[in-house]
Formats: C-alpha cells, structure tokens, sequence
C-alpha cells in the first residue's frame, strides 16, 4: 500500500512539474489565459523574450482566436508575433489569448469593439504582415486601456497612448516619430477632434487621465512616460489642461506636415519654459 501511494504521489508530482516546466508557446488559450491574470508586465515580457520567433509564431496560433479567412491566418499571425519580438511588448500574449480577431468588409482601417478587434477586407487583401503589426499594436493597445483602467472611451489619451506605443517600439529610430513623443498623438487628438471633427462624435473630447489603473495598467503606463520626451503629465488632469492651452491655438485643420512643424516649435518652447 506504502508502494502504491508513493508511486501515485510521484506521478502526481511528475505531472505537476511537467506542467510548470512547460513552455508558454506550448499552452493553450485556457492556460494562457490563467498564467498571464496573476503574472506582471515584466514577468510576461521575459518569458516572450526567451522564446525563439519560431516559439513566438506557435504562442500565436495557440493562444489567439482568428475568425478571418484562412487565406489572410498566416499573415495576422505574422504580425501578431512581430509585435511581440520587441522585447517591451511580450505582454500583449495575454491581449492575443482575450481578443478574437474578427474581419469586416471595408477599403482599410480597423476598430477595436469592447471584446474584440475587427480588421477590414481591404487591409487584408494587402498581405503586409508590417500594416498589420502596426494596425494591431494600435488596437489592441484600446483593449489594453479598458482592461486596465486606462484611458477610456474617447478621449486624447486613450488614442495617444494606443499610437505612441508603436512609435516608441517600431520607430524609436525615427526622429520624427520620437521628437513629439506623446504629445502629438495626445494633444493632436483633441485637436482634430475640434477642428477636423468625425460626424456623430463631439468636437471637445475629454483628456482621459486614467483615475484607477490597475497595477498592470500602471506598469506600462510608467513605460510610457518614461521614453515620452514630451513628459506629458498624463498622470494630471489640471496639467494637461495647462499643458493643452499651450498649443490649443494651433489649427489641426491644415497640411499635416505644415501642421508637425508647428506643433514641433511650440513643444520646443513648452520644453525650454519648463
């Protein structure tokens, strides 16, 4: 009897290691999702890290649901494991193992829906594993906001937040994508907003100072500060209104290359003044 409970304590010992040990590319989309609730950002990002792109291409397709066309799968998941090569961004696995990825029939563009990312026909049909990179950083990054009590809804910061994040990634080379930090996608928000406009939205959206990130909503928004040369004080809601009138005389409505230049200027004046 001793014999049979020893040998069945060290299979159930054996199991349980096995599981522990096994790699996250290896889990399926109910493990992934138990592992990533109770791990950190940091803790996500260095077991991605640690796997090969081959790994990263498996994790995908293990743990992200795809309710595309199986012609378009390959190059969604492409550039689902792109975006988690950049060693800032492996805890988007746990976005890939919440958020199906569905398709809608469209020229371009996407949306993020609550639960869900929808990509258009046309942006498909365009098998650029780079536009989707990009277009899914952006996205998913809305989902992330609303997970972790980021900024919501429509707001400056909620769209800020989901295009710097692939600026200071994927075009950390890029001086022109750099020099504005968040700034530019925050603040050019509200500005087009007002002086551009989308029909059925407001003209005056709000800033979204996040009020209750959650720890991991907290973690990557310190990431974001920290490479924002801008230092936009997304933490303050009185500091963005004084750092808002700085520039809330500049037309968005204009060349928008024109329109960089000036905002560049006058964020190099914020900056010498502060």
């Amino acid at each position: 009897m001793k014999r049979s409970l020893i040998a069945l304590t060290l299979i159930a010992g054996g199991i349980l290691l096995s599981a522990c040990q096994k790699k996250i590319c290896d889990m399926s989309q109910e493990e992934a999702k138990e592992w990533t609730k109770n791990a950190t950002i940091a803790e996500m990002n260095k077991k991605v890290k640690a796997l090969t792109p081959e790994e990263k291409e498996k994790l995908v397709r293990n743990w992200l649901t795809l309710n595309i066309p199986d012609e378009d799968k390959e190059t969604v998941i492409k550039g689902c494991a792109a975006i988690i090569e950049h060693p800032k961004l492996g805890f988007y696995v746990e976005l890939f193992a919440h958020t199906p990825v569905n398709v809608h029939e469209a020229d371009g563009g996407a949306w993020a829906a609550g639960d869900h990312i929808s990509l258009s026909s046309g942006l498909l049909a365009e098998k650029d594993p780079e536009s989707i990179r990009d277009t899914l950083t952006h996205e998913l990054f809305h989902i992330f906001n609303d997970r972790e009590h980021g900024a919501g809804g429509i707001s400056a910061l909620n769209e800020g937040t989901a295009i710097w994040i692939f600026n200071m990634t994927f075009y950390e080379n890029d001086p022109k994508k750099m020099e504005l930090g968040l700034a530019e996608p925050a603040i050019g928000t509200k500005l087009y907003y007002r002086d551009i406009g989308i029909p059925g939205y407001p003209e005056d959206i709000e800033f979204g100072v996040p009020k209750d990130l959650t720890p991991k909503g907290r973690e990557v928004y310190d990431m974001l500060q920290q490479a924002d040369p801008s230092k936009l004080p997304i933490y303050d809601e009185s500091k963005m209104k004084e750092f808002f009138d700085f520039f809330k005389d500049i037309n968005r409505n204009q060349d928008f290359s024109t329109y960089l230049g000036v905002f560049e200027d006058r964020l190099q004046l914020w900056l010498q003044a502060h």
